[in-house]
């Protein structure tokens, strides 16, 4: 028994998104209305499908070489760093951190870093990397409350560049000035310094 040739015309899947795509902004754009008439509709969905577009998420301004801009609340802050330097976890003194002798405050500290890390880096208030707290003005500070999701910018074999966007922070003890439940910064040094 012989069976007929029957060729089957199919769509490849990747062409039936963009497909769609187009039929839709086509029933759209020919709604009926005819020319010169509102069309507030046909808007209304245009603006709900743009608004409902994911945002590209921006990266904090980036600092001078060799500073930190801090976001603590709404209050921002300016410092030089003064160590960007590590030897992968030896001795512990993997740092980035304003120099010693800067005692104005806010002080910024992130202990423990890991240079080679450049993907899945989170900060948090007790380590094992990571170890993030800055003291305030007026006394006390801040460290994260939760882990902290961070973003390497940067990481070539002279230039380190961190950032860390709305951290939930709780005070490390005492009232703190300014208050608040969020701190953002980006950090961008020399290694080495």
């Amino acid at each position: 028994m012989l069976k007929p040739s029957i060729k089957e015309n199919k769509i490849p899947n990747q062409y039936l998104s963009p497909l769609f795509c187009l039929l839709f902004v086509s029933l759209l754009h020919c709604g009926g209305d005819g020319y010169d008439k509102n069309k507030s509709k046909s808007n209304d969905l245009y603006t709900a499908i743009l608004l409902s577009l994911p945002k590209a998420e921006e990266n904090l301004p980036q600092p001078a070489m060799n500073t930190v801009e801090i976001t603590v609340g709404d209050t921002k802050y300016t410092k030089t760093l003064g160590v960007c330097r590590g030897d992968l976890n030896v001795n512990g003194n993997d740092n980035i951190m304003v120099p010693g002798n800067d005692q104005t405050l806010p002080l910024f500290y992130l202990h423990k870093v890991d240079f080679t890390a450049t993907t899945n880096v989170f900060l948090t208030p007790q380590g094992p990397t990571f170890i993030f707290n800055i003291d305030m003005p007026g006394g006390g500070g801040y460290d994260p409350a939760v882990v902290c999701e961070t973003k390497i910018l940067e990481n070539s074999t002279t230039i380190y560049d961190i950032q860390v966007k709305n951290c939930a922070v709780d005070k490390i003890f005492g009232a703190v000035t300014p208050p608040t439940n969020t701190i953002s910064f980006r950090a961008r040094c020399t290694k080495g310094l």
